[in-house]
């Protein structure tokens, strides 16, 4: 996960450097974008960072992947429609796309085992307050045997 973080950022950092834009409209605009985010990858950077070594949290993977899904898209979306007035490469393009998909399906994976473990831990309440938990304890006999 944190190979695919750096070669996003990489990717960013190459759109915002690329000065062979149209005009300064599109630089500026994609360079909000591209810090916009830049901001969501490092979120998660940070909750991979801190987590060094253990599992990642779903939900807190799943909740930090919306924005990054959302600057993505609105920077693709400004990419397509003003490819050719700002003269974006079809590389960046590309390579935007493709860091996009690995993110949507990673955090749609994390979405999904989060909303599972909503999910049994309400079963396992439900199943707690009907008694159907796990079994009562025998208290041991006391006294002389």
């Amino acid at each position: 996960m944190l190979k695919f973080c750096l070669s996003a950022l990489s990717a960013a950092a190459l759109l915002a450097a690329t000065p062979a834009f149209a005009d300064d409209d599109c630089a500026t605009s994609l360079q909000k974008l591209a810090a916009r985010r830049e901001a969501a990858l490092q979120g998660i950077n940070q909750m991979v960072k801190a987590a060094h070594g253990k599992k990642l949290d779903p939900e807190g993977f799943c909740a930090r992947s919306r924005p990054l899904n959302s600057a993505e898209e609105a920077m693709l979306a400004y990419m397509l429609k003003n490819k050719d007035w700002c003269q974006i490469p079809d590389d960046a393009v590309n390579q935007l796309k493709a860091s996009h998909a690995k993110s949507v399906a990673f955090g749609a994976k994390a979405c999904k085992v989060a909303a599972d473990i909503v999910k049994m831990k309400k079963q396992a309440a439900a199943a707690a307050q009907q008694g159907g938990g796990p079994p009562a304890e025998q208290p041991l006999p006391a006294g002389p045997l």
